[in-house]
């Protein structure tokens, strides 16, 4: 029983060491591109070409709202000339803790068309919570 006790302890001890060296959260500041067109919120990425297709990693920063905040739609968009939508891809951010996850990361991507000139990510839309009456 000793010896058992003792693997199951040094197993969880090596777990919670690994936890604890893992990469931590990303945050804003990791990432060079911003906008905050729809305030108080405001998204960050960084885009990156492929061959067949651009993609956007970052995060959405809802900050004092996060508690309010049930869910959020980000969208990568090329744009032509015109600044018309050629290609899109939406990706629906939820908080990933029970509370105070005021930083949403998201992963977007778009096979390009050849007409982009341009592209841009943005808070598509989202919903607050609803709370039972008299709360």
């Amino acid at each position: 029983m000793n010896a058992t006790r003792r693997l199951l302890l040094g197993t969880l001890a090596s777990l919670l060491a690994a936890c604890a060296a893992a990469t931590p959260a990303p945050t804003p500041a990791d990432f060079p591109l911003r906008a905050s067109d729809r305030p108080p919120f405001v998204v960050s990425w960084r885009l990156t070409d492929a061959p067949g297709s651009v993609s956007a990693v970052g995060v959405l920063d809802v900050g004092r709202y996060v508690d309010r905040l049930a869910d959020a739609t980000v969208e990568l968009v090329g744009l032509d000339a015109g600044g018309r939508t050629v290609s899109r891809d939406i990706d629906r951010l939820y908080p990933r803790q029970f509370a105070g996850d005021a930083i949403w990361p998201f992963r977007l991507e778009v096979a390009p068309k050849g007409q982009e000139t341009r592209y841009v990510v943005r808070l598509y839309e989202f919903n607050w919570r609803i709370e039972p009456f008299g709360r």
